[in-house]
């Protein structure tokens, strides 16, 4: 059996059939089960999309207050495959749900540190022209003033990259499993992408590195939480 590094670091589109299928079956999992209980839908997806390459790796960045935020995600890019950054925790709860996790795309980082493990990895999937999905707010926003700090790793990555972000906000993900609650809802999920935005983007010329990493985070989330819903 095949170490789970292995899944990390070969491209989505290599060898295995196992995570090639298992892809597919969940993609369609999704939209059989959640497709009915959430009604979820995208918005501006592919108008955003057609104003960059084709072949161009991209990292698509989110606000997170839920679990299933990848998920709604995953499901509305496909047959796009994103490869989205995960607390390494989740690789610890069960060697069957790391596995599996593994296969749809999903890749370890530590949180609250320079992880340039993770970096790397993402750095080359999205050379490889693939997809990184991360969310810079590192935790589930749970409830409204909650201190929320943004990590800047996105802005390195995209450096080394060279790759644009695309920018998605997600509404009623909050409302699935609120906070202080028991009951699971089904809200309906609402996506919406947004304008593009890369680091040669004129407002950040003749910015020093670390000043560049600070000011490019904060306007990618800038323009995630001045994303409006469709009326």
């Amino acid at each position: 059996m095949k170490p789970l590094d292995y899944f990390f670091d070969t491209p989505a589109s290599g060898e295995g059939r196992s995570p090639q299928r298992f892809r597919t079956f969940f993609a369609g999992l999704v939209r059989v089960i959640l497709g009915p209980l959430f009604r979820y839908r995208a918005y501006d997806l592919h108008e955003q999309l057609a104003k960059l390459p084709a072949d161009q790796g991209i990292i698509i960045a989110g606000n997170h207050c839920s679990n299933l935020d990848p998920v709604f995600v995953l499901s509305v890019l496909r047959p796009r495959v994103v490869r989205f950054m995960s607390k390494e925790e989740l690789f610890a709860l069960n060697p069957v749900i790391a596995r599996l996790a593994s296969w749809i795309g999903v890749f370890p980082v530590k949180r609250d540190s320079a992880d340039l493990l993770a970096v790397k990895r993402a750095v080359r999937m999205l050379k490889r022209g693939e997809y990184v999905g991360i969310f810079p707010e590192g935790t589930r926003v749970r409830f409204a003033g909650q201190t929320v700090v943004n990590h800047e790793g996105i802005a390195l990555i995209a450096r080394l990259a060279k790759a644009p972000v695309l920018p998605v906000r997600l509404w009623g993900t909050e409302r699935i499993c609120p906070e202080g609650k028991r009951l699971f809802r089904l809200p309906r999920i609402t996506l919406r992408f947004g304008e593009p935005l890369a680091l040669d983007d004129p407002m950040f010329v003749g910015m020093e590195k670390e000043e560049l990493l600070a000011a490019f985070t904060t306007e990618v989330m800038r323009r995630v939480y001045a994303l409006e819903p469709p009326r």
